[in-house]
């Protein structure tokens, strides 16, 4: 399936607060052609927001948008340098944010990413593993175990 990308990685990265973390995100995705239009994708992953925050717990988001705009599947990950205020469910900070693109077109295949996901850093050592990574590579080995589970 091929979701997850070295270049969609960024390790112990500076953000000023939610915002800065979902623009950053979606200005990643953009320069490396996974969208075609930053502004159409930004308005989707914001429909979403205003449902309901998808700050799950734990210290994790994972926002995600359906877009006409996305031309492939993926997962991005930021882990933060400091925590930053999401309005998660559990009222913590988040440390650690997945950003689905989900073409609009796509069957709901992106439901059982982000239960992988959420499963994966359900468990505490695995989550601490991902956060305590410093290499890249380090970091996509990982996540290749939530793709192999898909």
């Amino acid at each position: 399936m091929n979701i997850f990308s070295e270049k969609l990685i960024k390790l112990k990265h500076p953000v000023k607060d939610k915002m800065d973390c979902l623009n950053q995100m979606i200005d990643l995705i953009y320069q490396q052609d996974i969208i075609q239009d930053r502004d159409s994708f930004y308005k989707a992953v914001m429909e979403r927001e205003d449902i309901m925050s998808t700050g799950i717990g734990r210290g994790l988001a994972i926002p995600h948008g359906r877009s006409s705009t996305v031309k492939k599947l993926s997962c991005t990950l930021f882990t933060l340098k400091d925590p930053i205020e999401y309005d998660s469910i559990d009222g913590d900070p988040v440390n650690t944010v997945f950003m689905l693109t989900i073409p609009e077109n796509s069957p709901n295949e992106y439901m059982k990413i982000l239960g992988q996901i959420s499963k994966f850093m359900r468990e505490e050592v695995q989550r601490n593993d991902l956060i305590g990574v410093i290499l890249i590579k380090e970091a996509f080995n990982l996540l290749k175990g939530i793709e192999d589970e898909i």
